[in-house]
């Protein structure tokens, strides 16, 4: 069986979640298997929910962006901390590239649900979006899901999706 013929790993209930105001943690790793770990911004979904497009906090000269560039293995995790809900998903980095315009508004409209979410538990919105940094530190990265985990504190945890 093709990929194209499978179904995808991810079901329209996670894609809301992580359309939803997450916290998003990139994770990436060099040639020796040392992690570099950011923040990610603006998770878009494929529409077939096999591939997921994200700015990336990647400054030039980073290691997150050496290692993107490098061999692209890559995790995301997106988590809520209002419902203890997270997931995980990996895969290889297929088009490292500038952020452009609509991608970095969607960037804003996914930070703005973030401090909604942060609000809940008392953190200004002042606070919780200086984790969004600077946008001249963005790339854009795409990249087919390979794997998706529950995260989720309890029995699940780690599970496949």
């Amino acid at each position: 069986m093709s990929r194209s013929d499978r179904e995808p790993i991810l079901s329209s209930e996670v894609v809301s979640f992580v359309h939803s105001g997450v916290a998003v943690t990139v994770a990436t790793r060099d040639e020796g298997m040392r992690p570099a770990v950011t923040r990610g911004w603006g998770p878009e979904l494929s529409a077939d929910r096999r591939a997921l497009m994200l700015l990336v906090i990647a400054p030039s000269g980073s290691q997150t962006r050496e290692n993107l560039e490098g061999n692209g293995a890559i995790a995301v995790g997106f988590g809520l901390p209002t419902v203890a809900r997270a997931v995980q998903v990996k895969g290889v980095v297929e088009a490292v590239r500038d952020a452009g315009p609509s991608e970095l508004e969607r960037a804003e409209r996914h930070l703005r649900l973030f401090c909604a979410e942060a609000g809940q538990f008392g953190i200004p919105e002042r606070l919780a979006g200086r984790m969004f940094g600077q946008t001249s530190d963005f790339v854009s990265v795409t990249f087919p899901i390979e794997e998706a985990f529950d995260q989720s504190p309890g029995p699940g945890a780690g599970q496949r999706l």
